[in-house]
């Protein structure tokens, strides 16, 4: 039985939804040790049909990270219609993978790196507002975003708004891309999809155009970052997991 949530017809996956209580675990087989490539071996437990980093609750989103991410406003109906993907339910996985292809090829097209821009849009107490974006929008016909983080928020932020929530969290891995630290950080964006998850970095949307359905795969240019084993997750709004999966490739 599906269980619904009062936001038009988007729903939670019933087995997501589900309350997880690490004193259900009692089997071997619903417990592994993983091998990272920056923080050792980090224990994993079966949670339905894939793993969760045992210890670690996803963080809670705010209105620091998404402000008034419901908004209805005609801006932000705009923006979402210049994107030009429905907002109806997606009766298939195959729907909903060629939704997040689609809003990642308007990336490509219609977002560029602008440092400057992108500072005016952000202020001190939250990250840019869905509004912010959309106004930004209407003014310049395109968007902006700057490091990896903003790439992640804007990706996720517009998934967000044409896909059941389910579906989407920003992760953030240790790296150590260009001689950086192992405990530095990238940001990216998880999609659960045909039951299993796939990392998917915006940083590479000019570079690697998402395959279709049948190839699809998870995709980040960096080597150096440990995209299976995000060491933190935050869901966007109505996110029912507050866990943090295993993203495998």
């Amino acid at each position: 039985m599906k269980t619904e949530i009062d936001y038009g017809n988007w729903e939670i996956h019933p087995h997501l939804a589900k309350p997880f209580l690490l004193k259900k675990v009692r089997k071997t087989s619903e417990m592994k040790v993983m091998a990272t490539k920056y923080e050792g071996s980090i224990t994993y437990l079966k949670f339905w049909n894939f793993w969760v980093r045992a210890g670690t609750p996803a963080n809670t989103p705010t209105e620091y990270f998404f402000h008034n991410f419901e908004s209805g406003s005609s801006q932000v109906k705009m923006l979402i219609n210049a994107v030009g993907v429905p907002t109806y339910w997606p009766r298939t996985e195959k729907k909903v993978w060629n939704r997040i292809v689609a809003v990642w090829s308007w990336l490509a097209e219609n977002v560029r790196v602008d440092n400057t821009d992108y500072a005016g849009l952000t202020s001190e107490d939250r990250w840019p507002s869905l509004e912010e974006y959309a106004h930004y929008f209407s003014d310049h016909h395109r968007l902006v975003w700057a490091a990896c983080f903003s790439k992640a928020h804007l990706f996720a932020s517009l998934l967000g708004r044409v896909l059941p929530r389910w579906h989407i969290i920003i992760a953030t891995a240790h790296h150590t891309e260009a001689g950086a630290p192992p405990t530095a950080s990238h940001v990216y964006v998880g999609v659960y999809l045909a039951n299993r998850w796939y990392y998917l970095d915006p940083s590479a949307v000019y570079t690697a155009p998402l395959p279709r359905f049948k190839e699809k795969r998870s995709i980040g240019p960096f080597e150096t970052v440990d995209y299976e084993h995000p060491f933190r997750v935050l869901p966007i709004p109505l996110f029912p997991l507050n866990l943090v999966p295993y993203l495998p490739a």
